[in-house]
């Protein structure tokens, strides 16, 4: 694993430069009392500590980071510092996005290999393996970037913005993916091979990247009971796959239906052990929904346990306006329990192809973890995908919250009789509308919601056609648990298109990993010459939160394991310069996004039982893991994070749960 200057040695350093840091915060009319004069030291000097200053934000190399209000050099030292100061307290209050370089481009620009359609953290690292389309038979007038090829697949490493190539033979183009218990990734489905030289059928396909050795290996022999293009996955406890959705074909030809159906893969026989099973997502959970509107639905794994038959699972399934809690059996069937109440908006559509973005919301011991999803954003249920009459479709602003009960009163039928109530309305309103946005899970309990834009709805071709406009560039955090009226800040404004086909992935940094797009703006006509030019955007950014410029964030110093057991205690040491008191400890597993959805994102906050006596150093807390019977987490690896007050350690720690 690289190596980062997160140590308290090195907090320490920094915090020894606190007076000139909060001078830059606040005014440099403050210098007079600082260590140092600015008219004693050199233009280079002061163009090394702003660096350092920015390094500080960040366990990242600050020097890849392209700031654009980095002060040129012909600048004075006053005028460095006056300037740095404004933007330094603007990052405090809302955080900033930064283009990350590669150097090995030869002109240094960012670039990801390949368009970020799908990415995936993988575990214990910094590094996401991200896959697309293959180029340029997919868009002729789309060119790759040096050494990409035809092949669809890279591992990006954040801390080089370097990427290397890693081949893969089926098209994997709108597949599913989850991380396993392991670290590796399944990903199954995909697209169609025709047209594509040496790129074979990927829609019938299950895959294994092995991230050891960069390696992508193709299952002999397991073919999907169906094709499917746009499906969703969800894990199991026991490495099982439920795989859900997708479509049979282009939804553009006359075979271009979903699967009505789903899938169950096991992990450990690598084998499908359920096919086609008898519960027909083609009436019970797409009734009247457009064609086109059924792919990659909101799936989550519930943590309810029925008394009478423990081995059974739920799930929350939801697709554009349509809802239900599902039960999956022992005896392997998929028996639906209950339709969600419709959405009180018109034409409002929370799923591909008009897609909003869904998450669970923080799970909590002290609230019995209480599963409620947030369903932020989406559009306009349309009656086609086609740039013509579309491109002005507002998007919507709404936030939707579904509390579900505890399974005993689910199971004698007490279910909720509406959305959750916000003032006088069933649901919130985000200052900006947003159509296929990312939402990213934070480790202090918060969101934040980025990407997208503000008319429209996914799609279009390639090479031209987008089918939105008018991006929604600046991002917002909500907080769940603060009052009504009151959830809702802005954050940092991208200058970056990340439309259709964008993603967004939380870091062990603490910050947001934000890349891809391929759509530029509609241009409201589908006449000859009259498509928006094709987009292609490889570069990546850091999108860093207002925390990541408060030097007070903790540092965990020490784990008492890397591994640890259902229920079992984890003693973390760690280093505090704010309040000094960690009033949480969270764990949120690697992110794996792809349109809008990030298939088993969640943050589960861990039960401090123990902690140091006032005067005790190293300051250390003790924390007891979730049981299996609360079915809050999968067996596999985390991110482990302290929280002091409302800031996140600087850099978290991995670890693996293990069954």
């Amino acid at each position: 694993m690289p190596r980062h200057n997160s140590s308290a040695c090195r907090q320490r350093q920094h915090l020894n430069m606190l007076p000139l840091l909060l001078a830059l915060a606040v005014s440099t009319a403050h210098f007079a009392a600082a260590s140092i004069s600015i008219d004693s030291v050199s233009h280079e000097q002061l163009q090394q500590y702003i660096l350092d200053l920015h390094s500080n934000s960040t366990v990242l190399n600050a020097e890849l980071l392209e700031d654009p209000h980095l002060p040129s050099s012909s600048s004075s030292g006053r005028q460095l510092l006056a300037m740095q100061a404004q933007k330094w307290a603007m990052y405090q209050q809302q955080g900033r996005y930064a283009v990350i370089k590669n150097p090995s481009m030869p002109d240094g620009r960012s670039s990801t290999g390949q368009v970020a359609i799908h990415s995936v953290l993988l575990p214990y690292s910094y590094k996401v393996l991200l896959f697309g389309r293959n180029l340029p038979k997919s868009g002729p007038k789309s060119t790759p970037e040096p050494g990409v090829g035809g092949n669809v697949s890279t591992v990006y490493d954040v801390t080089s913005g370097t990427y290397v190539v890693t081949p893969n033979y089926e098209t994997l183009f709108c597949a599913g993916h989850t991380t396993m218990s392991d670290g590796n990734v399944v990903a199954a489905g995909g697209d169609m091979g025709f047209g594509y030289d040496w790129m074979k059928e990927g829609r019938d396909v299950v895959r294994i990247f092995y991230p050891s050795s960069n390696k992508w290996e193709t299952l002999p022999g397991v073919k999907l009971s169906e094709y499917r293009w746009y499906p969703t996955q969800v894990n199991l406890p026991d490495d099982r796959v439920i795989i859900v959705s997708g479509f049979l074909d282009d939804p553009a030809r006359q075979t271009g239906k979903p699967a009505p159906s789903i899938d169950v893969f096991d992990y450990k026989s690598k084998s499908i052990v359920v096919r086609k099973s008898r519960y027909d997502l083609g009436k019970s959970f797409f009734t009247n929904i457009t064609p086109g509107y059924q792919l990659y639905p909101a799936v989550f794994l519930m943590n309810w346990v029925d008394p009478a038959k423990p081995d059974d699972w739920f799930l929350f399934m939801y697709t554009c306006r349509t809802g239900q809690i599902v039960r999956f059996t022992s005896d392997n069937n998929f028996i639906p329990m209950w339709n969600m109440p419709g959405l009180p908006i018109d034409n409002m559509c929370t799923s591909f192809s008009a897609m909003g973005s869904a998450v669970i919301l923080p799970l909590r011991p002290a609230k019995g973890y209480e599963f409620e999803v947030a369903i932020f954003g989406g559009g306009t249920q349309g009656k086609g995908m086609d740039c013509k009459g579309v491109c002005n479709a507002p998007a919507a602003k709404t936030i939707f919250r579904m509390r579900l009960p505890k399974a005993s009163e689910a199971l004698k039928g007490n279910w909720p009789k509406d959305w959750v109530w916000s003032g006088n309305q069933k649901y919130e309103e985000m200052p900006f509308p947003r159509v296929f946005a990312d939402a990213v899970l934070l480790p202090n309990g918060k969101i934040v919601v980025l990407n997208g834009a503000q008319r429209g709805v996914p799609g279009g071709g390639i090479d031209g056609g987008s089918t939105a406009k008018e991006g929604a560039y600046t991002a917002i955090v909500y907080d769940p648990e603060a009052p009504s009226g009151q959830r809702i800040s802005t954050l940092a404004t991208s200058g970056i298109h990340r439309y259709y086909h964008s993603n967004a992935l939380l870091l062990p940094s603490g910050d947001i990993w934000v890349a891809g797009s391929e759509q530029a703006d509609c241009l409201d006509s589908c006449a000859s010459g009259g498509k928006a030019p094709p987009d292609q955007e490889y570069r990546a950014e850091l999108l860093q939160l207002p925390y990541a410029f408060n030097p007070n964030r903790p540092v965990i110093t020490a784990i008492s394991s890397n591994t640890v057991p259902y229920g079992g205690k984890l003693k973390i040491n760690f280093e505090t310069f704010g309040k000094g008191f960690v009033n949480k400890v969270s764990v949120i597993p690697p992110g794996a996004n792809t349109h809008s959805l990030n298939m088993m994102q969640r943050v589960v906050f861990l039960k401090i039982t123990a902690r140091n006596k006032d005067n005790e150093r190293p300051r250390w807390v003790e924390v007891v893991m979730p049981t299996k019977n609360d079915r809050v987490l999968n067996p596999g690896p985390y991110m482990l994070w302290v929280v002091d007050d409302d800031l996140p350690a600087k850099e978290a720690r991995w670890i693996t749960l293990k069954a």
